[in-house]
């Protein structure tokens, strides 16, 4: 459809002419309005700082495990190569090391995110009532 006055063109479902004019600017104003409250309530429930930090955060989480796991392990190994230069065992104590050091890395690395989900299934919506009854 094609606007008589300028040539422009209106939306098929919209029949509010797109030339600035007497009840243009109105209608535009009511559709926003009408549109608004829903829009406020979208902004509350996802908020774009927290998203953001909380990303960050987990960016964080995730290079300080990664660094936990490489030197942990690089750590033990050395002391392992030590300990075999020490005594003349060369690759007993290294590998018995290094098996410890995997072994108690993956524990804790088990243990931690076991707890970290089950803080975050604590304040899940299919959790809330068997939460509310823990707390009564």
């Amino acid at each position: 459809m094609q606007n008589s006055k300028l040539g422009l063109t209106t939306p098929m479902s919209d029949s509010t002419p797109l030339a600035s004019g007497t009840n243009a600017d109105a209608a535009v104003t009511n559709r926003t309005q009408s549109v608004a409250p829903a829009s406020k309530k979208l902004s509350k429930q996802f908020d774009r700082s927290a998203y953001g930090a909380s990303s960050n955060r987990g960016y964080g989480k995730s290079t300080a495990r990664g660094f936990e796991l490489a030197l942990t392990l690089c750590v033990m190994v050395g002391i392992g190569w030590l300990v075999d230069g020490f005594l003349g065992t060369q690759p007993v104590f290294t590998i018995i090391f290094s098996i410890v050091a995997f072994g108690g890395l993956g524990i804790k690395l088990w243990l931690g995110y076991d707890i970290e989900m089950r803080e975050h299934e604590d304040g899940a919506i299919w959790n809330r009532n068997k939460t509310q009854k823990r707390a009564a």
